[in-house]
Parts: C-alpha cells; structure tokens; sequence
C-alpha cells in the first residue's frame, strides 16, 4: 500500500519538472522591435535637421528626429520571444547582485546593439554575434545606443530596453540575429576595442535586408517576471 503514494509523489514531481521550461521561458523573454525608413524619407529628414539645427555635416537623422517630422516609418515589425540571454550575460545579472559586477555598466554612453547575418540557432555558450568576424566584418553591426537603457521594475514584468538607430552608411545587409553588449563605440565586431566587452543576449530574427541609404532603428525589450508559487507570471 505505500507504494501507490510514492508512485503518486513521483508523478507529481513529473508534472512539475515538465513545467520548468515554461516558467523559465516566461521569467527572461526580448521582444524585438524594429522601425524603417527609406532613402527618400532618410534624405529628407536629414535635409530638414541640416537645415534648422547647428550640426555637422556627417549629422544623421536618429528615430525620434523621424517622429518629430512627422515622418512614419514604411514597415514596423515587432516580434517575441526570438532570444536567448548568454551563459556570459546571466554571470553579468547575477554579479550585480552576489558577485562581481558587469564593467563597464550600461548607461548613456555604455551599451549596443548588434545585428549580423548568421542564421545559426542561439546556444547559450555563445559570446558575440555568429556573423561577427572579426575586425574586417562585413556581415555585422554593432551601433551604440541612442540613450541610457529604459528600466522599468514598477511594473509587472520588470523590462530592461535598448534602442539603436543604424544610419545610412551601417547594417546594410541581411539582419537575421541580434544582441547586446557594454560596448562604448559603434563598430563591427565585439571585441575589437580594448576593454572585452560582454555579450547579454542572442536571438535569431529574421528582419529583412537593410539597403544603402535606409536608417533603421532597434528596440530590444528583455523582461523580467517573477513566478508565483501557483506556477503564473505576477
């Protein structure tokens, strides 16, 4: 007769064992966002900041100066759950708070996002952008961040979100990944400027390609849930 309980017991442990996934998949989601505008609309945005403002010649439009004209961007995709956070970027997280911390943190002159071409599946264990070959890329991207990253805990989830604008000359090629890093200057790869800079998190997205002349910009909301001892998000 105890045999039934134990069988029950272990059953049960089962149940819950199934649901790890999911609550793991709900507690660490990013949500991609990316906004574009075309060549004629990037000329004509830049002619009129050009016009109006004291800015260098190689000034480029950034996504709030497109809203500020008026100016709607011709697609606007968003899509979720298409990101892994990296074994590096969770050791970042859990520094902050028992260990030793990210350096340099993100602020409004630390953190990028990247794009690159490579259609390879995220793996935790991976450290840059697969498209990422080194300092003569030509299939990634990495563009420093237009603010400081947004960090909202009053509400539920908490969201961490970063949004770049990729100017005209920048990314012009097939966007398939994406991620970020601490890094402090816009280049095409990850490690190329002094400092080793740590990769958070890598999706896989397929956006499009990017043509000359076009700005895009990106937005990555990565949220934080908390699971409530009935297995929900709260």
């Amino acid at each position: 007769m105890l045999s039934s309980p134990h069988l029950g017991a272990a059953t049960d442990r089962l149940a819950v064992g199934a649901g790890v996934p999911l609550l793991e998949h709900a507690t660490a989601s990013t949500t991609l966002q990316v906004r574009r505008w075309d060549e004629e609309q990037t000329v004509w945005v830049r002619a009129r900041g050009l016009a109006r403002n004291d800015v260098p010649a190689t000034w480029e439009p950034q996504g709030r100066h497109f809203d500020q004209a008026g100016v709607a961007p011709y697609l606007e995709t968003e899509q979720a759950d298409c990101n892994m956070i990296m074994q590096s970027g969770w050791a970042s997280l859990l520094g902050g708070i028992g260990g030793t911390p990210i350096s340099p943190l993100y602020s409004a002159t630390n953190g990028r996002i990247g794009v690159g071409t490579s259609t390879t599946a995220a793996v935790e264990t991976q450290t840059w952008l697969q498209g990422d070959t080194g300092s003569a890329s030509t299939t990634s991207w990495y563009q420093l961040c237009t603010a400081a990253p947004a960090i909202v805990t009053t509400t539920i989830p908490a969201t961490f979100t970063l949004t770049a604008t990729f100017g005209s000359g920048n990314a012009n090629f097939s966007w398939n990944e994406f991620g970020s890093d601490n890094g402090s200057t816009s280049g095409v790869n990850l490690n190329g400027l002094a400092g080793g800079f740590v990769i958070l998190n890598r999706g896989v997205s397929s956006q499009g390609t990017k043509a000359s002349g076009q700005t895009w910009t990106a937005t990555e909301s990565i949220s934080f849930g908390y699971p409530s001892g009935s297995g929900t998000l709260s």
